[in-house]
């Protein structure tokens, strides 16, 4: 595509959707619970799954009451089964562990237009509309995002927005907590225009951005742009890393400011066959809190802490704790008085070094001069804890 196309394009096909569209979708909030097993690849997202499902339930009884079970396997194939494309946006209310599971509350804003005529398609005959009923908007006149997401790496290039949006796109959902969290209503992305390249950082510039922007009705777009690198044995470990960076930009859309621009480094490690996918995830977890500092939560199925067997141990936590012990790692490599460095273990979101030959009150101080590693550092006998900043 020339340059400049694209924004030719996507102006034609904005021009043709302002033109006849309705004043406002019928969104209604659902409180739902969602629950799934920590030791899963992903249980958030899983659990996450489960509430939406539930909410979406709630709506197609609300739509059509028994009606629906004249076409039970239908909806469950192309309704339940698809919930997430019918969630207009979500807020997570309380988290909780409990026997090895995960549980979520949940409140779901569903997208009643969208429910309402798939279950026309599907020959469903829905309940008579009640008279003076209330629509539920949420955040009518309040602070709304949209997600404007690339991830390339993980699989086929994939998107949250364009003509060839997907509707399991990772890293999706980190940031839709996040920007809830930070007080947006993040509501649906646009599918116009054509799906996104890989060929730059970010999927579009801010021109485009706010076109898109402005066709969801959002007060900002947040672009990123994710890379998941090829990944790889960790050595001395029987494990496989897979490196990520991920570039994240807020444009205003009614005045092009940009509010936020951050780029980092991530990755994820592990056996998992789905290492790419978590990478991406935690790319979008980290450039979330590092733009918002909103709270973060621990990863599930992070192992016990790790300690070495000789030593002074250095363990990392955080979504960027893999780059933050390399450089520690670098930086210790060459500091007076250290005879080794190694890798005592990797486990969740904790990596572990083992340093010979000081004292951990000066490794502690090495690791604070460290470039690039910022956060809490404590000292516990021969154990120095790096909590990272988000």
């Amino acid at each position: 595509m020339k340059p400049g196309s694209f924004l030719v394009v996507l102006a034609v096909v904005l021009g043709l959707g302002f033109a006849g569209r309705p004043a406002a979708a019928e969104v209604v909030t659902y409180d739902a619970r969602g629950r799934a097993d920590d030791s899963a690849a992903d249980p958030r997202t899983q659990a996450l799954d489960v509430a939406f499902a539930a909410a979406v339930t709630e709506a197609v009884a609300d739509l059509a009451g028994a009606a629906a079970r004249t076409r039970a396997a239908e909806v469950d194939r192309e309704i339940i089964k698809r919930a997430r494309r019918y969630v207009a946006s979500f807020q997570v209310k309380a988290q909780s562990a409990d026997r090895g599971s995960l549980e979520l509350e949940v409140a779901v804003r569903i997208d009643l237009d969208k429910v309402r005529a798939r279950l026309g398609e599907l020959g469903v005959p829905l309940k008579p509309r009640e008279p003076g009923a209330v629509t539920s908007q949420g955040g009518t006149g309040g602070k709304t995002a949209t997600i404007l997401l690339r991830v390339t790496g993980a699989g086929p290039l994939s998107a949250t927005f364009g003509a060839a949006a997907g509707v399991d796109v990772p890293g999706a959902t980190r940031l839709a907590e996040a920007l809830a969290a930070a007080g947006y209503t993040v509501v649906p992305s646009s599918a116009a225009g054509p799906p996104p390249g890989p060929e730059h950082e970010l999927p579009v510039d801010d021109t485009g951005a706010r076109a898109l922007g402005a066709d969801a009705r959002a007060t900002v777009a947040v672009v990123i742009g994710i890379q998941v690198g090829a990944p790889g044995p960790v050595r001395g470990l029987p494990l496989r890393a897979a490196p990520a960076s991920a570039r994240l930009r807020v444009v205003d859309v009614a005045t092009g400011t940009v509010l936020a621009d951050v780029t980092l480094a991530s990755g994820a490690w592990g056996t998992d066959e789905r290492l790419p996918r978590v990478a991406a995830e935690a790319a979008a977890g980290a450039v979330a809190n590092a733009a918002w500092a909103s709270r973060r939560s621990p990863a599930a199925g992070a192992n016990a802490s790790i300690t070495a067997a000789r030593g002074v141990t250095v363990r990392v936590r955080g979504d960027q704790a893999w780059s933050a012990a390399s450089a520690i790692r670098a930086q210790l490599a060459g500091a007076p008085g250290v005879e080794r460095v190694t890798w005592a273990g990797v486990g969740g979101t904790e990596v572990a070094l083992a340093i010979a030959g000081t004292t951990a009150a000066k490794v502690a101080g090495q690791v604070k001069t460290t470039s690039g590693v910022t956060g809490r550092v404590a000292v516990d006998g021969e154990i120095v804890d790096v909590e990272l900043a988000p």
